[in-house]
């Protein structure tokens, strides 16, 4: 397994991806826009050279916002989320990042786990944010760390 800075070529790995695991999945150009952006911060896992993981967000240092985190459904609860957002948070800390914001589905309680376990504290609500199933949305932070 890697854990590397995404490249433009995975940008197909990550929209499938992000097919098999969001009901609102990014399209290819959106993906491809973050990691070619000065302020993209994504990373992807790679496993015999396929996509099993990745992490798109934004970083305006010293904030970075969290947009997408997924794991290939058969991969996980391995603990390859939780090794994904450490190298990632330790490697966007050497561009200024500080402090960490977030949103996710109240519903999804294994997501809901993986951030409280590394860190992230609620801070607010968004009521009816999502759609498709309909949902709130949690407002998480990970601050200082």
């Amino acid at each position: 397994m890697e854990i590397r800075r995404a490249r433009p070529d995975d940008s197909t790995g990550i929209e499938m991806l992000e097919r098999l695991c969001f009901s609102d999945p990014w399209s290819k150009k959106d993906i491809f826009s973050y990691i070619c952006s000065d302020t993209g911060m994504c990373f992807t896992v790679l496993e015999d050279g396929k996509v099993i993981g990745y992490l798109i967000g934004r970083l305006i240092a010293p904030e970075g916002e969290i947009y997408r985190i997924a794991v290939h459904p058969d991969k996980r609860c391995r603990g390859i989320g939780y090794r994904l957002m450490s190298f990632a948070t330790k490697t966007e800390r050497g561009r200024g990042l500080e402090t960490i914001y977030l949103e996710v589905r109240s519903k999804n309680a294994p997501a809901i786990f993986l951030y409280s376990s590394f860190g992230f504290e609620k801070i607010g609500e968004r009521k009816g944010y999502y759609k498709n199933p309909d949902d709130d949305a949690v407002l998480m932070m990970l601050g200082r760390f």
